[in-house]
């Protein structure tokens, strides 16, 4: 009876020590998987940023840096995720075919209706009493034709792809509308502006952030209905981005995302006053600096700007020009749609947009903007939003 009693006795250690070495075992692994928004998929998944490296016949993904294909991409990124950078149906990645050679795959991701990801709180947004306030940092790096920035110091600077391909600049001027140069779109029509992606802030169009980035579809697109392209010089080159998130919010108010103020209508500044442009375009080296750039040039007299244009006749009250006093700082190729923004006794207004200029940074032709102030009744009337062009919070004589 002793040694059946002992006997039951070491089974019932045996068997405790099994179930508690069970238990510690497998709480090694999450008891619930929860996929936020960007790792599933949704739609064609051109803004899928999860980390699946396999493709659907279970092949693995090779590093997109490594392809040699990149001109069908654009891809540079050092990383085998799955992504559809060129407006595919479904995400894909490169995968080796043979010794040598290499080819596309579809992956296969678990669509974001299988899973219910926790929403964000609801956060608040810019209005036209908001507009132009933005934060001061000294993050601030030298190089030639102006400075890197951080995108705090232009918040409402946008970045504007087409196809997964970087497009043109913007400026946020209310929640929910961009403005932009129309030069920028005129091979596109309403069947494929679901093809433009609007982005804020990006402090460089090659990287992704999700801590500070927003990003948007496009409702509408809204060219100037008298936009003239002569071939060198353009005018009524202004155009305007209708955006809307995932869930059909606006944009919500961040460090890293503010509304820029337009100023009251006809209102300009003296000949001489310095102002500031933005965007990720090339600078006179012809390189793309692909990070966000700041440089600061000073308005010119319009009969300067006329002066230096080849067919001065061009040059139209719609216009204005600016240049930095050493001619090495200009917007250039890449920049056109971005800001040009000036300061006013604290606030931020924007007077031009980048449209366009011969050569960059060269000596004696300065950078042509579009004239902001001349269309502040043709932005009331397409935004159906009167009150942030009144230019309220423009200090009154």
């Amino acid at each position: 009876m002793w040694y059946k009693i002992n006997f039951m006795f070491v089974v019932t250690l045996i068997v405790a020590h099994i179930i508690k070495s069970e238990t510690v075992w497998f709480r090694r692994w999450p008891r619930k998987v929860h996929l936020t928004s960007e790792e599933c998929l949704r739609g064609d998944g051109i803004d899928y940023r999860g980390t699946m490296s396999k493709t659907a016949r279970g092949r693995k993904c090779i590093n997109w840096a490594d392809a040699d294909m990149l001109w069908q991409t654009g891809m540079v990124e050092k990383h085998n995720y799955c992504r559809n950078p060129n407006g595919s149906h479904r995400p894909w990645c490169w995968v080796r075919r043979g010794i040598y050679g290499i080819k596309r795959e579809f992956c296969e991701i678990p669509t974001c209706s299988s899973f219910n990801p926790t929403p964000r709180p609801q956060q608040s947004t810019d209005t036209d009493r908001t507009c132009g306030e933005r934060m001061r940092t000294q993050k601030e790096f030298k190089v030639v034709g102006g400075s890197l920035t951080t995108v705090e110091i232009q918040p409402w600077i946008t970045s504007i792809f087409y196809r997964g391909h970087f497009r043109c600049g913007g400026t946020l001027i209310s929640p929910c509308w961009v403005l932009t140069a129309a030069h920028c779109f005129t091979d596109i029509n309403k069947r494929n502006i679901v093809r433009l992606s609007v982005y804020l802030g990006k402090n460089a169009i090659n990287e992704t952030d999700w801590s500070r980035e927003q990003e948007f579809h496009v409702k509408n697109l809204i060219l100037h209905e008298d936009y003239i392209e002569t071939g060198r010089d353009f005018n009524n080159d202004i155009a305007l981005i209708n955006i809307a998130g995932k869930g059909g919010q606006c944009v919500a108010r961040t460090q890293f995302s503010r509304t820029v103020c337009l100023p009251p209508a006809q209102s300009t500044l003296p000949s001489g006053f310095p102002c500031y442009i933005a965007g990720y375009g090339r600078d006179h080296t012809g390189t793309y600096s692909q990070f966000l750039k700041e440089g600061q040039v000073l308005l010119l007299p319009d009969k300067k700007c006329k002066e230096a244009q080849p067919d001065g006749s061009s040059f139209t009250k719609n216009m204005m020009c600016a240049a930095s006093l050493n001619w090495k700082t200009d917007a250039c190729q890449g920049d056109s749609g971005g800001p040009l923004v000036c300061e006013v006794q604290d606030r931020i207004f924007i007077f031009g947009i980048i449209s366009f200029g011969e050569a960059c940074a060269e000596e004696n032709k300065p950078g042509y903007y579009t004239r902001v102030s001349n269309y502040n009744k043709w932005i009331a009337d397409k935004t159906g939003l009167p009150s942030y062009t009144l230019g309220s919070m423009y200090p009154q004589k």
